[in-house]
């Protein structure tokens, strides 16, 4: 493994008990090791930039809005949102999210502040993932 380098990719979600955050406790790929499944926080170790990706699956039969945040030391980036109505609640919702971020040694990503994660599909279909794309000079 090269020391500079720094990308992930992890599926399946989990609540953390107690919290509003998921984990995603599938690591597919973790070069770096900077990702840490147990409690789904990445963690800087190479300051650069950065692209983050989210996705989150609607479980079919379920009426209940969810939303969750991308955050960068417990400070919102992006929502994730599904809002549903009666009419669609059967059918199955995928909600994306990515954006680039300048990140110092030591700062925290994580998907956080969910509302209803329990209505999140818990298989391929939810994944976390992110790559370093240029370290700093």
């Amino acid at each position: 493994m090269f020391a500079g380098r720094s990308v992930f990719l992890a599926n399946k979600v989990a609540t953390i008990n107690g919290t509003s955050n998921i984990k995603f406790p599938e690591v597919l790929y973790n070069e770096g090791n900077d990702y840490d499944s147990s409690t789904g926080v990445y963690t800087c170790r190479i300051p650069g930039t950065y692209w983050f990706s989210a996705s989150l699956g609607k479980l079919s039969g379920y009426n209940n809005n969810i939303n969750c945040y991308v955050l960068v030391n417990d400070i919102y980036k992006i929502l994730l949102m599904f809002i549903l109505n009666d009419d669609n609640k059967n059918l199955f919702y995928t909600v994306s999210g990515s954006f680039g971020v300048h990140l110092n040694k030591g700062d925290r990503v994580q998907v956080g502040s969910c509302r209803h994660p329990e209505n999140i599909f818990g298989d391929y279909r939810t994944h976390f993932s992110g790559v370093l794309i240029r370290p700093d000079a």
